[in-house]
């Protein structure tokens, strides 16, 4: 029997088949949360069985498992799914994988670490798990105290550090590498980037909540994680090319908002302040604009201000 004959049982009113559909479809939560382990690097093989998973990826796997089979009867049991939209398993693939992706966010953090320091914790761990040694001999051998190898070993390292993300050679401050500002430029140029991304997430907010969820894992923005054409169509149950439209729709929206937007007035007025004083015989031009000129500094004193309030 099929997972739709066996959902429309259920929706008819037999709850013993959800029983039925768990059993079913097991196979299907282990793959989700064995691909979401592999993309938050937490799939390690065991050094003495290269074939087999370590302890730590077994826990978890297990745990993103558990995880993934609460969210499934959760899903059936809101009766949200519609088989003329999509098939069982395409409907709860990106819920599945999501609630997965919440776990090991919340449960394995990152830390901010000299590169010495991460190396002596991935090999106070890696001496525990790996080799089945006990902390004070762990600590005699890496000359440090059982009190600093005991806190270690708590310690969640799975995400990648900062020093994982600049090349091997490279010397300098990791976060000067992978800062998404170049923090070598002018205060004011550093400024104006920042404020306009600022101005530009409030247009964005304006938006409705799904043309964000598209746009955003299309373009992986504003805390969006970068995705493809096919895994946000799987979210939303659209084809690629639905979602290709919806995407550009929702650009096009953020272009006509774009006129009226703070924005607008913030990018007028720093192109203003940027010129160049004119020679008194030149001034033409500006005393014609100086009313225009006058009316943008008066809003963007206003942005300023809001700012400051906020603050």
């Amino acid at each position: 029997m099929t997972n739709e004959e066996l959902m429309r049982r259920y929706y008819a009113g037999d709850d013993s088949v959800l029983t039925m559909l768990y059993n079913k479809n097991t196979g299907l939560i282990r793959s989700i949360a064995k691909e979401t382990a592999v993309m938050y690097g937490c799939v390690i093989m065991d050094d003495k069985h290269p074939t087999k998973y370590s302890v730590y990826t077994k826990n978890i796997l297990s745990d993103l498992c558990s995880e993934g089979a609460l969210e499934f009867i959760s899903r059936l049991q809101r009766r949200e799914y519609d088989e003329s939209a999509a098939t069982l398993t395409t409907y709860l693939y990106p819920h599945l994988q999501d609630c997965m992706r919440r776990w090991l966010e919340q449960n394995i953090g990152t830390m901010s670490l000299r590169k010495d320091e991460m190396d002596t914790i991935r090999k106070v761990q890696q001496l525990y798990h790996e080799e089945s040694g006990e902390v004070p001999e762990i600590a005699e051998r890496l000359g440090i105290s059982e009190i600093r190898a005991q806190k270690f070993l708590g310690y969640n390292t799975h995400f990648l550090g900062a020093w994982d993300l600049v090349p091997e050679n490279y010397e300098g401050d990791p976060f000067d590498y992978i800062s998404p500002v170049d923090l070598s430029m002018p205060t004011e140029k550093a400024f104006n980037q920042h404020f306009r991304r600022e101005l530009l997430r409030e247009l964005f907010d304006t938006l409705p909540r799904k043309d964000r969820d598209i746009l955003g894992k299309s373009f992986g923005v504003f805390g969006y994680p970068e995705e493809t054409l096919r895994e946000i169509g799987m979210y939303h149950m659209m084809k690629e090319s639905a979602v290709e439209k919806a995407k550009n729709r929702a650009l096009k929206k953020l272009v006509k908002a774009y006129p009226d937007s703070k924005l607008k007035v913030w990018k007028s007025v720093y192109s203003v302040m940027r010129r160049p004083i004119l020679l008194p015989e030149d001034d033409t031009g500006l005393r014609i604009d100086f009313p225009q000129h006058i009316r943008a500094l008066a809003e963007v004193y206003a942005i300023l201000s809001e700012v400051d309030g906020r603050e």
